[in-house]
Formats: C-alpha cells, sequence, structure tokens
C-alpha cells in the first residue's frame, strides 16, 4: 500500500537523524514511499532527490514534505533497472526494498553507479530472510557493510535491521 508508514522507514529515519550527519550532503532515496526519509534528512540540511516507480508515491512524498516545510526537496519517477540520474549521491536510503530477487541486481548495480567516493548507503529491513541473496551480491561485487538493529514500536514491535554499506575499496568517510 502507497500510503502506508513501515516500520523500517521509521527505524531508519530514526537512526539517520540520530547517528548519521548529512547536513550539506546529497541523499539519493530510493523507493520514497511517503517521503519520511526524505523530509527526516532535508529537515537536517541535507539536499535531497527522492525517487520512486510509483507517481502516487511521488504525490504523497511531495505533499508530506511541503507540510514539513522542506520546499527544496526534489522528487523523480525513478525505474532502478533504468535509472535516469545524473550524478553520484553522499548517501543513497532504502527501506523496504531489498524483497523481490528481481530487484538485487539493478539495485546493486544503482549502488555501484550512484553512490559517490566515500559515500554510504543506509538500507532498512524488517528481517525477510529472502534478502539475503542481495547481501551475498553485494559482496560479490565489492561492497562491505555493518548491520545495526533499531527497535521499532509501530503497530507492534519491529527489530528493524539498519544496513551501513560502503564500497570495500573505500574507507573515506562522508562526514
Amino acid at each position: 500500500n502507497l500510503a502506508e508508514l513501515w516500520p523500517s522507514a521509521i527505524g531508519l529515519a530514526r537512526y539517520l537523524d540520530r547517528d548519521v550527519p548529512l547536513r550539506g550532503k546529497q541523499v539519493l532515496e530510493l523507493g520514497c514511499g511517503l517521503g519520511l526519509l526524505g523530509v527526516v534528512t532535508a529537515r537536517d540540511g541535507a539536499r535531497v532527490l527522492c525517487t520512486d516507480y510509483e507517481a502516487d508515491a511521488l504525490a504523497f512524498a511531495r505533499y508530506n514534505a511541503l507540510q514539513n516545510g522542506c520546499r527544496d526537496v526534489r522528487f523523480r519517477l525513478v525505474d532502478w533497472r533504468y535509472p535516469a540520474l545524473k550524478r553520484r549521491y553522499d548517501a543513497i536510503l532504502a527501506s523496504d526494498v531489498i524483497y523481490e530477487a528481481r530487484n538485487f541486481g539493478p539495485l546493486v548495480a544503482l549502488l555501484q553507479r550512484f553512490l559517490a567516493r566515500g559515500g554510504r548507503a543506509f538500507f532498512a529491513d524488517p528481517g525477510r530472510s529472502n534478502a539475503v541473496p542481495f547481501f551475498a551480491l553485494l559482496r560479490q561485487r565489492g561492497f562491505t557493510y555493518q548491520k545495526v538493529v533499531e527497535p521499532v514500536e509501530w503497530e507492534g514491535r519491529h527489530e528493524i535491521a539498519i544496513y551501513v554499506i560502503k564500497h570495500h575499496s573505500d574507507g573515506r568517510p562522508i562526514s
């Protein structure tokens, strides 16, 4: 459902707001849904591009950004298989996107192409077992990651896995 707030987005938004300084950074949100991550990072001073495959999701995200005073957030319809993006990003954010195996290759290719040197990707997942092959593919393509668990109380208790992803050859931090 496009108009639903997912625990993974809440967990990642909380983690980013608390632990990841993104002021002045270029941020790309994949599968933005309601745009929570874009709003939180824009309010922290990031320059954000929210993307989704669904035009309706972008409309919800745009509305939420405006309601939260985020006037400079940009929105774009993006297909991960053919991402018409023009720059590299200091941070790439995604929550609840690693559940369909057909998207794993395009997502990893997108990270390879659009994650800036020294940048990090932050992916949140509610602990789906079918996400395991995604992380194997990441490692094969030269990425490393650390997992942090963020507890979320939202329509029940959830243990959200936050994956902080970087390219193996890239030890420089984003801040």
